[in-house]
């Protein structure tokens, strides 16, 4: 269309960065609720470390620690920790873990006692066999407990970093990681079997919490090589090893199912299946699915990050390339499509999950997204915006292939059809949450851009005033608050690619609104939506040209402003005045450039 030529000739290429750079900001601020927090807090750790009052304290380990971890001791101590900033007290990481021990006593702030032991153990160099006791004490006894506090989640990173150093080196010999991961994968594949039908246990989630703190590290601290070692580098008789000669009590307390440990398969891309069929099928039913299902999400966040550790260009990100090799593979016909359309439900049904009656009420009339609709968006968004050369399969080009069902529809949640949603339940959701939340508005920008039957829905729709009003305030009221540009780009590119349709800019010139309580400048009373947009969008300019100076934004603006105006007639005075404002303003510019480029 005609209108398209009103887009300045960079646009494309930027618009991919600025998409590029929110993707980076979404993942960089959607880690693991419990890790959010790595800033120093010497205030409290002094508070739980007294090792300057007390040092011959903190130089002999508990009693306890002593009898049962003096493999510890003796390990390779962690010289340095890359990625999380500690202070003195934490330069350490063994007189720290024992600090830690001994400051928390409750499991409602920190790792209980018991799963902490266990950690430390599991890592050093000693083997556990399936039927060991450890396993018992650190899978079934008790529920990890949520990180809850910003000290809890600091000594956390500090505990995680020595224990992940610790199972780096040890592996090798232990083959303890790779039984939990084992262990895990013959949990997720029972629940399949069952048709997700039988009972999450405890083990189950507290199997994937470990691995996913162990991961974490992994991705942050190691090269390629050394991670696919973790995974897969192991003899099947090395991960039975001494199960008939370590207890008189043989019975096996880690589920190992034995065409797991004999398949050749690299056990990462099986764990991934595993995670990605039950993130599409386990239904919402209980409490303990719901953490399980939260904590699945998490843990494709985690894998995720791997993208900001390692050098793109090199293409050897072994975990997202496992992930779309899953993903692309034959034999999981659909896999990528039902996993798109489940998280799209999630965000879509936000209110169907578990929980209790006042916080679904609180919901109800909240801007704000649930736990699991938040972290499903992340993982939509970050699975769609990957590179070519890592997403063989193009997971984009899936967003394009989305069709719309009816509302009244009943979609079963267990059993997700695939690429199928219900638009207007879609489109209700963006209308209510995009001004308080930045990655709705990146989805929309996705879904107008990629996919042309919701393209057209949108742009079909009689009141175009539900989705464009709650648009204007966004990008309006987002120069009277921190300038955050990714998110101003987001919603600039949206409109123009909306008001490039001649249909619909002539549909916005015959609906007419009231002045919205947000726009404070004039007491406009009656004007159209095209004009109103047409306004916000000169105050933009105005703004621009005195304080940021973008060209960017002011190139988009003005390509905007050419699309109203081919459809455009008896522009209201108000707009015509600051029109003119704005031509002024633009005048005297030049003539003082150009005064000054003669007197040069």
């Amino acid at each position: 269309m005609g209108q398209e030529q009103s887009l300045p000739q960079d646009t494309n290429e930027t618009d991919n960065n600025n998409n590029i750079n929110n993707i980076n900001n979404i993942n960089n601020n959607s880690n693991i609720e419990e890790n959010n927090n790595r800033e120093k807090n010497n205030d409290n750790n002094n508070d739980n470390l007294n090792s300057k009052e007390n040092d011959s304290e903190l130089e002999s380990p508990n009693k306890s620690i002593n009898e049962n971890n003096s493999e510890i001791e003796n390990s390779v101590q962690f010289k340095g920790l890359s990625n999380t900033t500690l202070n003195d007290n934490y330069k350490n990481p063994m007189v720290s873990v024992n600090s830690i021990i001994k400051s928390y006593k409750s499991s409602k702030d920190f790792f209980s006692l018991n799963i902490l032991e266990s950690l430390l153990n599991i890592s050093s160099t000693k083997i556990y066999p399936p039927n060991h006791e450890i396993w018992n004490n650190l899978l079934k006894k008790e529920k990890i407990p949520k990180i809850s506090t910003r000290q809890a989640s600091f000594d956390m990173n500090v505990v995680i970093n020595f224990i992940g150093t610790e199972m780096a080196i040890n592996n090798e010999t232990t083959r303890n990681f790779c039984r939990l991961v084992i262990n895990l994968i013959s949990e997720l594949n029972s629940l399949k079997e069952q048709e997700y039908k039988k009972d999450v246990n405890v083990e189950i989630r507290n199997a994937l919490y470990i691995i996913k703190l162990y991961s974490k590290y992994f991705i942050e601290n190691m090269e390629v090589d050394k991670i696919k070692n973790l995974f897969d580098d192991y003899e099947p008789s090395e991960i039975i090893k001494d199960t008939q000669d370590d207890n008189e009590n043989n019975n096996i307390i880690l589920l190992m199912n034995k065409e797991i440990i004999d398949n050749k398969k690299s056990k990462l891309e099986i764990l991934i299946k595993e995670l990605l069929n039950t993130l599409i099928y386990l239904p919402h039913s209980n409490e303990k699915n719901v953490e399980l299902y939260e904590e699945i999400l998490n843990t494709f966040i985690a894998f995720f990050a791997s993208r900001f550790h390692n050098d793109m260009e090199k293409q050897d990100n072994y975990i997202l390339i496992t992930t779309f090799k899953v993903l692309s593979e034959q034999e999981n016909e659909n896999l990528a499509g039902k996993v798109i359309t489940k998280l799209l439900l999630n965000l879509i049904y936000e209110n169907d999950q578990k929980e209790g009656l006042f916080a679904r009420v609180l919901r109800k009339n909240s801007t704000s997204l649930s736990s699991i609709a938040k972290k499903s968006l992340y993982i939509f968004l970050i699975l769609t915006n990957q590179p070519n050369q890592l997403a063989k399969n193009e997971l984009s080009n899936l967003v394009n292939e989305l069709t719309n069902i009816q509302e009244t529809d009943v979609i079963p949640q267990s059993n997700p059809p695939n690429l199928k949603i219900s638009f207007q339940s879609l489109y209700s959701l963006i209308n209510n949450k995009i001004c308080d939340n930045e990655e709705i508005c990146l989805l929309l920008y996705q879904l107008i851009s990629q996919s042309d039957a919701f393209r057209s829905f949108v742009l079909s729709k009689i009141e175009p005033e539900l989705l464009l009003l709650p648009l204007l305030q966004t990008f309006y009221t987002s120069f009277k608050e921190k300038i955050n540009f990714n998110k101003i780009y987001t919603i600039l590119i949206t409109l123009l690619i909306m008001s490039q349709d001649e249909v619909y800019t002539e549909t916005l010139q015959r609906i007419e609104i009231n002045q919205p309580s947000w726009f404070l400048e004039n007491n406009l009373k009656k004007i159209s939506l095209s004009n109103f947009t047409f306004l916000i969008c000169l105050r933009v300019i105005q703004i621009n040209l005195g304080k940021y100076k973008d060209i960017y934004l002011h190139s988009n603006c003005l390509a905007i402003i050419t699309n109203l105006a081919i459809k455009m007639d008896n522009i209201h005075y108000y707009v015509a005045h600051k029109l003119m404002n704005l031509l002024d303003l633009i005048q005297k510019k030049y003539f003082k450039l150009k005064n000054k480029k003669f007197f040069i």
